[in-house]
């Protein structure tokens, strides 16, 4: 951290570093920090983000309100999300019901981002009416706790929209995309693995043993999506999700989630 502050930057001007988990930072690692925050490097803004563990009256805290700002926030949960949905309609002059506004939270988490886009929606199809449960079930698509193998056995039925459907629905930070996409790549090359080891006259047993399985079942979860593609469609599915760790890590100028869809279409598609 120190070093990024003190680094010149290659087109000059301010420069911004941002740190998440100064939680864990340990004793010494905090006295570097402040350190540094006696003498911070001139146009460098230092933001560092942590959670509980960092306590107002800590050393940290201490050192940075001696050189900028200290702001400790309430982490969110679901009452403060309700008061806020409720708030953004009265904004707009739309009396929303709390027991309405519960059922939005409900349905689609508490991240402020997800609730901002359901409020507009929601306000442009009621044209200035107060919200109702019946309106927030038609529109609102209710939050899925996706799990890898959701996803995966959705691309191994060849089924693109509820991949698209499960990888989207587990997005939550830029960082989750390379996420999925490892999934992806690491689940697409052992079924390539288990289509040629089949090829080669081998059984789901010998799959387990050649790519070093604990359950029987896993193997055969693989074999049978195996059996579903060609090694030419699993070879070029290899490819196109190296194309895709390539292109979200900044060889694209799309956006890494469309990135993601349109990769994860083509590799579904029969």
């Amino acid at each position: 951290m120190v070093a990024s502050c003190n680094a010149l930057g290659l087109f000059g001007g301010e420069r911004l570093v941002l740190v998440r988990g100064v939680e864990g930072l340990d004793e010494a690692q905090v006295q570097d920090i402040i350190g540094y925050l006696a003498d911070p490097t001139p146009g460098t803004c230092l933001a560092m983000f942590g959670g509980k563990g960092v306590a107002e009256d800590g050393p940290l805290a201490t050192a940075v309100a001696t050189a900028g700002d200290v702001r400790i926030f309430d982490a969110p949960d679901d009452e403060h999300a309700v008061q806020w949905v409720v708030k953004r309609f009265s904004e707009q002059g739309i009396a929303c019901p709390n027991g309405v506004a519960r059922r939005i939270v409900k349905r689609a988490g508490i991240e402020i981002g997800d609730l901002a886009l359901e409020v507009e929606k929601l306000a442009t199809y009621g044209r200035g009416e107060p919200p109702t449960e019946a309106d927030v079930d038609l529109l609102v698509a209710e939050q899925l706790d996706v799990k890898p193998w959701n996803m995966t056995d959705a691309w191994g039925r060849r089924d693109a929209a509820g991949v698209i459907s499960f990888a989207t629905a587990d997005i939550e930070k830029p960082d989750d995309v390379q996420r999925i996409s490892a999934i992806f790549a690491n689940h697409v090359r052992r079924v390539r693995q288990a289509l040629l080891v089949m090829e080669a006259g081998g059984s789901p047993k010998e799959v387990q043993k050649q790519l070093g399985l604990r359950s029987p079942y896993q193997a055969q979860g693989l074999c049978r999506q195996a059996r579903a593609f060609s090694e030419p469609e699993l070879a070029r599915a290899v490819v196109r999700l190296a194309e895709l760790d390539e292109a979200i890590k900044g060889g694209s100028r799309l956006d890494p989630r469309l990135e993601l869809e349109l990769a994860l279409v083509e590799i579904s598609a029969e």
